[in-house]
């Protein structure tokens, strides 16, 4: 992989988001329910219908429809962080890079969260954390008192914030690594 094509990777991470984000809008709209009958009448027999269909009650109550989308977005937007560094650390690997991108102001922040996101969502340190702390990017700080708390608890990292993330990561990726 080159720099190139890890840019457009983390890009293409970020548009996912963005493209969520939209479905939401669109799913918030007055006539959303009709639009997803429509699609699903358009879908004919084909195989992957049964597979989405189920998902109509979602639109029953407005409160469904704020969970479903809540949870949604939560859930692309874990992932999205997850993918980020994955594709960074491996990037760093292959191409000699590891030391700049260990180097990167968010580093141990990302993946002090990556790792909680992977497993239980709570923040649990090992001796390599432990060593690292406190671990501080754009204002948050992580540190030994948060050990087994839930990541998202408070509003740690917002929505707003993990954007900034993932901005920050493309933009160091293509100002720093070669």
């Amino acid at each position: 992989m080159d720099k190139v094509l890890l840019r457009g990777q983390l890009q293409t991470i970020k548009n996912n988001f963005a493209l969520v984000q939209l479905g939401i809008a669109l799913m918030a709209q007055p006539d959303a329910l009709e639009r997803f009958e429509a699609s699903m009448e358009a879908l004919g027999s084909h195989p992957e219908k049964g597979a989405i269909e189920y998902i109509k009650y979602v639109f029953d109550t407005e409160d469904l429809l704020k969970h479903a989308t809540r949870e949604l977005r939560s859930s692309v937007l874990r992932n999205c962080l997850k993918e980020s560094f994955e594709l960074v650390t491996n990037y760093g690997q292959a191409a000699n890079q590891a030391h700049t991108v260990k180097a990167a102001p968010w580093y141990q922040f990302l993946r002090i969260v990556r790792n909680c996101l992977s497993h239980d969502m709570q923040i649990h340190f090992n001796a390599h954390d432990l060593k690292q702390l406190p671990v501080t990017w754009s204002g948050l700080t992580i540190e030994r008192s948060m050990q087994d708390t839930w990541l998202q608890s408070k509003d740690f990292l917002s929505r707003a914030k993990a954007l900034q993330l993932m901005d920050e990561v493309i933009s160091y990726i293509e100002q720093s690594v070669v």
